[in-house]
């Protein structure tokens, strides 16, 4: 039997329109804004200023604290402005503005093709590398790399899991990696592999990609063969469900673990990874290349089939570039969104630039984006089926409406991971998950300053 996580999940259709569009180099623009705040934690702290020359894949910006990561120039040319720009949600970042001039890389990057399969002994050195390239996860949370591949003292990694679920529908730029660069993220998870202790390796993919489970099959099978440190990884074969991708969710699956509520994987011995994340864990290190592209998809039902897209991308360039390369925003567009329909972010300026997250551009009609009108909740229980998490959303939505702080915390609503199963299986139209998402913001807080107030 084929296996999945055991609480809830609900399926919706997938709607991958561009799965067969083969990956697309996107040209550069005139210029680029190269955000400080694109990975989980502190932003980085700029290292040039206006007036200089830059190299594709120089430094420009260093970590400002354990959790951040270093930034690099994705184009060669020079640095206009450092300075405040708006992201999509239209916040105010600090962006490194660069005028682009020809293609010029930095020293000692490998812009070769050449698959190179062994891997380094020096785990120290091979962290450092991951480090210094800025590789963060590609799964949505972008956290550091290599912070993830350092379990704190005590603790130790059984299972290493590549998350190539892309449960979410529409994204299809994770499929598209799978199938083009196979081997590269192969080797990227024999890396991390040997990094946490030659722990077992598993790449899980829903059965929903039967050519990606036999292409990465195939690739791991051919590098065992031809190749040492490759043994004990595995592909595994899971059914369909959303959120699939969730890291609880996936532990769940592959080791028949759950997290405990505040917990973290490796307190089950797990670490998970995105498969694009293996694939920048390859390039980082053999070579040596930062991580500055990515792959997003362009994609939505209100486009025909010949302006599908599945694009690689250079960190920076602004959306509004890709969507006219693409063939200009559609008239039935009434949203774009950042990411997949469930977890995506509205793009409030279509002017912000590509980060090292970016995974898409999803056109939505006005018929996809409408609220229907809220009713009463019928205490059904629909919504407590659907929550991978085990919450109980309506009674979540009842504190949150009363202001009910003590009560929200005692029932987890920390714990929430915002996936939309709760929205989307509610039929009296209840925004739970946005009275949930705000709720869960207030209490953590609460709970960071009850726990600095210890210190």
């Amino acid at each position: 039997m084929m296996k999945t996580f055991s609480i809830g999940g609900i399926h919706p259709a997938d709607s991958k329109i561009s799965k067969d569009c083969r990956i697309e180099v996107l040209p550069l623009p005139s210029k680029v804004f190269i955000s400080m705040a694109q990975h989980l934690g502190a932003p980085a702290v700029p290292v040039v200023k206006a007036g200089d020359k830059v190299k594709a894949g120089q430094v420009i910006a260093e970590p400002a604290g354990f959790i951040s990561a270093y930034v690099h120039s994705s184009v060669s040319g020079t640095v206009k402005s450092v300075g405040p720009r708006k992201d999509i949600a239209g916040n105010n970042m600090v962006h490194v503005e660069i005028d682009v001039e020809g293609d010029e890389w930095a020293d000692g990057i490998d812009l070769s093709d050449k698959l190179v399969t062994e891997i380094p002994e020096d785990v120290k050195a091979i962290l450092e590398k991951i480090k210094l390239n800025g590789v963060v996860g590609l799964g949505g949370a972008t956290f550091p790399a290599h912070v993830k591949l350092c379990p704190p003292p005590g603790k130790k990694a059984e299972c290493l899991i590549l998350n190539g679920a892309e449960c979410e529908p529409y994204l299809t730029s994770d499929y598209r990696i799978m199938l083009e660069r196979s081997r590269e993220i192969v080797v990227g998870a024999a890396i991390m592999k040997h990094v946490l202790g030659g722990c077992r390796t598993v790449i899980g993919i829903e059965e929903n990609k039967p050519e990606a489970i036999r292409v990465m099959s195939e690739a791991v099978a051919e590098l065992q063969k031809s190749a040492k440190g490759y043994e004990g990884i595995s592909v595994m074969s899971l059914k369909k469900k959303y959120p699939q991708g969730g890291e609880k969710q996936l532990i769940d699956a592959v080791m028949g673990r759950q997290v405990k509520s505040m917990g973290l994987p490796i307190d089950v011995g797990a670490v998970v990874q995105n498969v694009a994340t293996s694939l920048a864990v390859y390039e980082a290190v053999q070579k040596n290349m930062p991580l500055v592209t990515n792959v997003l998809t362009v994609t939505g039902d209100c486009l025909p089939a010949d302006r599908q897209h599945n694009y690689k991308f250079r960190i920076g360039m602004p959306l509004s570039y890709v969507a006219e390369y693409a063939g200009g925003v559609p008239e039935q567009a009434a949203k774009i969104i950042s990411g997949g329909p469930m977890m995506g972010k509205a793009i409030a300026n279509p002017d912000a630039a590509t980060v090292k997250g970016s995974s898409s551009l999803l056109y939505l009609t006005a018929a996809q984006t409408v609220r229907q009108a809220e009713s009463a909740c019928i205490r059904c229980g629909k919504c407590a089926d659907a929550c991978p998490m085990g919450l109980e959303p309506f009674l979540l939505n009842k504190y949150a409406r009363n202001g009910m702080m003590d009560e929200l915390e005692e029932n987890a609503v920390q714990d929430c991971i915002e996936c939309g199963c709760c929205l989307y299986s509610c039929p009296a139209n209840i925004p739970l998950l946005d009275i949930i998402r705000i709720a869960k913001g207030d209490v953590i807080r609460i709970i960071r300053g009850r726990a600095a107030q210890k210190k």
